[in-house]
């Protein structure tokens, strides 16, 4: 919608137009009477232009064309007008901007005010309008005059996709003052000398799984469970601000600065939806485009935008890691003006945050403005008594029936409001208004568990008590709660209910089918044809808990898996993870569905390139029982498939190591340093090997997500392992199998700056090399790679005229092997040239250190400070800024700066293919910023401090420990002693 477009129709009553055409004008056809002068005042002028109706509605249509007398201004026509239909059962989002009574001043002129809100589903249907029902604006009267008087004519836009959806027509008396009703589009264009007019534009259906944005709020159906009542959705209970957090969140809302990231957390219960929801409703009603991202379509992650100030929400953001990390880069590099606010919604920000602020660079976290933690030590006493109170009125007032003396309710441990609310609704649908009503469970001691098998009860109670009258009264209790947790797995619509349980006969017979589907949208179907869920998260967390053959029912869900959608499934693997991680009916369930399906969820992940969301498998891996055998048997079968050097795999082949080795540390029978040497013999020590080889595995996967700490854990137990097997048996493979961990080991070290410990594993590592080599020489790249590590340790602990030597002795070799046609050694022979010229510039030999330079670069077929196309990203990063570096220090300003510039790109391309890598361009842009500032650029420098803030922060000393702690128990290994020691004390430089 452009506000440019919006005029001022006057033509014997007040009202609103939109301009159409340079000359031509769509308004209501009751503000331009018959007979009276018509004239049209654009938005931001001062002068009217007469006008002509030449168009107008038949029958009840209120609707007019104006052609003015002169053309209008060009800006105040949208040449990109797109127009909208939608059906009488939509609930899409919608504002439109017009000249309400309420805004006439004493001069007679009158202000805009703008009507933001959304469809009415069901409203308007025998007489084919539109009713759109406000979240805000004026809504008292004046005398009897409606506030709205005056922006009939107005243009009805979809918000944010702005579609045209039609105009406002004259408001009859009496109809409530937050609600306007509204000529479709598709009206007007039956009209066909309205099209001669127009031009016959294309008309899109505008659907609620088509639009990007979710209104905060829904309508509750006329029938719909008592769960529902407590559903944040449907707001049925008044708000309650805890701790002040709205306020805080519309603070944050309202900052100054363009795009930040918010976040609210806490557990299941604790009104997490509800109060995003409401800070939703509260910025519609200051004019913001404000809702649920619709995360159901998928283009929604990659259109969503508004010309309004736009706050966007994403409840379970867990389940979109890698799209969400693209939303992120996308919304942060938007130059338009208008604030934008991404919201946040999860239980914790874990590892699937670690996920996103990983893939941005730090973006995230760096955006990461507000996080609202609820917790529920935080429900006092006092906060209890008020929702007690709230729910009672509201609740009672809903069912129709007299409230309940809040002292008579009992909360018991109730510790988040949906437990109290739940305590609520119990009591008063114990007072009579079921038949047969039992003991109402609210005043009687109330657990969570007793809670939330009380509002089960009573939903069994209500969905059994339907079954006859669809035709279904021989289905027993548990085939009708599979049902129930089908729908509430997968939320399905009518039709992918019928396609599932025709495939699934042993829920549901053939005959049952379609009475079934009947049955459950009659029991939790929605307006738009979708069979919700029995209830809040909890309330259906808990259903799976209670039903005894969930993991059966799983597995012959995912066993019809074709049949299914991926959003579907996606809903199902993120439900079971959720309650997996409190309930272990629902954790076995998980488990045993990964143990069947695991190789083809894995195949599907690598075979497609084009998949997303691998946080849904890294989740449900994560949430799934780690001691389960079966699982672990197929991780170990399947973990080689996934390829090590896929950065969007990455996640996914870290977990899958981690479970593969629950059965090899079963089978191995203990920690090795246990095991007596008499018993370390054949299958024993085979078993050893292959868990040293998991390890190895693991560590590496950990190293490239960057957890250092982790990595190291697995490695160094992978080095007791191979140590301990190599001095007993000394054979070829486990000596080998020692000198790849001690080498990552050392690498691992290097990371986290225990530059003497590093040092220690490298002159380990290749002295073992140095063996090998001799007994096989196609070890001698891999010797290569040890001692141009070593010297790498030896140039960060302060040595670097010790590492000179090590360096050109790798450097010989992998020449060697170049002149006998081992081409594999080119790249390698790069690295040790590039890394001899880094330790000769510390002990100042610079002409040496630029021929190691150029050679390198030569090497794999590029000039230093030349812009390259190549896949050596590395290479290319590495060098420039190495030779940035020594350009500095001569005071050649402007090449160094070229160089930098290069070597920051190359790595930025780099990070983002591999997000490991992502601290090797922090250096570069620390590099660039010595440069600009040596070379007294200042502005530059700090424009780019304050854009790339995010990418220069260093770890701090804390971040160190905490990673170093992960390993503190295999501090032996390397200290080379019996004794543990702890590597916090360990000297840094």
């Amino acid at each position: 919608m452009r506000i440019n477009s919006v005029a001022e129709v006057y033509g014997g009553a007040s009202g609103t137009g939109h301009v159409l055409g340079q000359d031509l004008v769509l308004t209501a056809s009751h503000v331009v009477a018959d007979g009276h002068a018509a004239s049209v005042r654009t938005l931001g002028s001062a002068e009217w232009v007469d006008a002509d109706v030449i168009w107008r509605g038949t029958g009840d249509v209120d609707a007019a064309l104006l052609r003015t007398r002169r053309p209008l201004p060009s800006e105040t026509v949208d040449s990109s007008l797109r127009w909208g239909s939608v059906g009488t059962y939509e609930q899409i989002s919608c504002r439109v901007t017009g000249f309400p009574a309420v805004q006439a001043r004493s001069s007679g002129v009158r202000d805009t005010d703008t009507f933001c809100g959304q469809t009415v589903p069901g409203a308007g249907y025998k007489n084919g309008r539109i009713v759109i029902q406000s979240a805000g604006g004026p809504r008292d009267r004046i005398g009897s005059v409606s506030p709205w008087a005056g922006i009939s004519g107005g243009a009805v836009f979809s918000s944010p996709e702005s579609h045209l959806l039609g105009i406002v027509e004259s408001v009859p008396a009496g109809y409530p003052n937050n609600r306007l009703k509204v000529v479709p589009t598709s009206t007007l264009l039956k009209d066909s000398r309205f099209r001669e007019f127009v031009g016959d534009p294309a008309i899109r259906s505008v659907t609620k799984s088509g639009s990007v944005i979710h209104p905060p709020y829904g309508t509750l159906p006329d029938r719909h469970p008592a769960s529902w009542l407590l559903d944040p959705r449907y707001a049925v209970v008044d708000f309650i601000d805890d701790g002040g957090w709205l306020d805080d969140l519309t603070k944050w809302a309202t900052s100054s600065e363009r795009f930040s990231i918010g976040a609210i957390s806490g557990s299941g219960g604790m009104g997490k939806s509800r109060l995003a929801a409401e800070l939703a409703d509260r910025m519609r009603q200051v004019g913001w485009d404000a809702g649920y991202l619709n995360i159901d379509n998928v283009q929604s992650w990659h259109e969503v935008s508004s010309e309004h100030p736009l706050l966007i929400i994403i409840d379970y953001a867990s389940r979109f890691g890698e799209r969400l990390a693209g939303l992120i880069e996308r919304l942060a590099a938007n130059s338009s003006g208008k604030p934008v606010r991404l919201l946040l919604v999860e239980r914790r920000l874990g590892a699937w945050w670690e996920t996103v602020n990983r893939v941005t660079r730090r973006r995230a976290q760096h955006l990461l403005d507000k996080h609202v933690v609820l917790r529920e030590s935080s429900i006092s006493p006092e906060s209890v008594s008020r929702h007690l109170e709230l729910a009672m009125s509201s609740l009672s007032r809903k069912l129709g029936v007299e409230p309940i003396p809040a002292s008579e309710i009992r909360t018991g441990d109730s510790t988040s409001p949906l437990l109290i609310h739940i305590s609520v609704l119990l009591a008063l649908r114990g007072t009579g208004l079921e038949p047969g009503g039992a003991e109402p469970l609210g005043r009687s001691p109330a657990t969570r568990e007793a809670l939330l098998q009380g509002l089960l009860d009573r939903e069994v109670t209500r969905w059994e008590a339907a079954l006859e009258a669809h035709k279904l009264g021989h289905l027993h209790s548990a085939q009708a709660g599979r049902l129930v947790a089908m729908a509430s797995l997968f939320s399905p619509t009518r039709a992918e209910a019928k396609v599932l349980l025709e495939r699934m006969p042993e829920i549901c017979s053939q005959p049952d089918v379609l009475k079934a589907v009947e049955w459950l949208a009659d029991m939790f179907g929605s307006e738009d044809g979708v069979i919700r869920p029995v209830g809040p998260d909890l309330v259906v967390e808990h259903l799976l808990e209670t039903l005894n053959d969930l993991d059966s029912l799983v597995l012959r869900l995912l066993d019809v898996r074709d049949a299914l959608t991926d959003a579907p499934r996606a809903r199902m693997f993120h439900l079971l993870s959720l309650s997996a991680q409190s309930g272990r009916n629902s954790r076995a369930a998980l488990t045993a569905a990964l143990a069947r399906h695991l190789p083809q969820l894995l195949e599907a992940e690598i075979s497609n390139a084009e998949t997303e969301d691998h946080s849904l498998l890294v989740g449900a891996l994560s949430a799934s029982d780690k001691s389960n055998i079966a699982l672990s048997r197929i991780a170990q079968q399947v973990a080689a498939s996934i390829p090590s050097d896929s950065e969007r795999l990455a996640e996914v082949r870290a977990e899958v190591f981690g479970l593969a080795i629950t059965r090899g540390r079963r089978r191995a029978g203990g920690g090795i340093d246990k095991v007596p040497d008499e018993l370390l013999v054949d299958e024993r020590a085979a078993d050893f090997a292959e868990l040293g080889r998991l390890l190895n595995e693991l560590g590496t996967s950990l190293g490239h997500l960057s957890r250092w700490g982790r990595a190291q854990a697995a490695t160094l137990e992978a080095v007791e392992i191979f140590s301990v097997l190599s001095a007993k048996f000394g054979n070829f493979h486990d000596r080998r199998s020692l000198a790849v961990a001690l080498s990552h080991a050392g690498q691992f070290f290097r990371s986290l700056r225990l530059h003497d410990q590093s040092l220690r594993s490298a002159m380990r590592a290749t002295e073992l090399w140095r063996e090998l080599a001799v007994e096989d020489p196609k070890e001698r790249e891999d010797l290569a790679i040890a001692l141009t590590n070593l010297a790498d340790s030896l140039c960060s602990a302060g040595k670097p005229a010790e590492a000179i030597a090590y360096s050109t002795e790798a450097i010989a070799l992998l020449r060697s092997e170049l002149r006998q046609g081992g081409e594999r050694a080119r790249p390698r022979l790069e690295r040790a040239l590039s890394e001899l010229a880094h330790h000769l510039m510390e002990v100042g030999d610079v002409d040496w250190a630029r021929e190691a330079i150029t050679e390198a670069a030569s090497s794999v077929g590029f000039e230093v400070g030349q812009t390259v196309e190549t896949n050596r990203l590395d290479s290319v990063g590495y060098l420039n800024g190495l030779a940035a570096e020594l350009l500095l220090r001569e005071g050649e300003f402007e090449k160094a700066k070229s160089c930098a510039i290069i070597s920051a790109s190359a790595y930025g391309k780099y990070a983002h293919e591999y997000q490991g890598n992502f601290y090797y361009l922090r250096g570069s842009l620390q590099l660039l910023l010595r440069v600009l500032d040596a070379a007294g650029e200042a502005e530059d420098a700090a424009a780019m401090r304050a854009d790339l803030a995010h990418l220069l922060v260093e770890p701090g000393i804390e971040d160190y420990d905490k990673e170093v702690k992960e390993f503190e128990a295999f501090a032996h290994i390397i200290e080379g002693r019996g004794a543990s020691t702890m590597f916090s004390t360990a000297v840094r430089r």
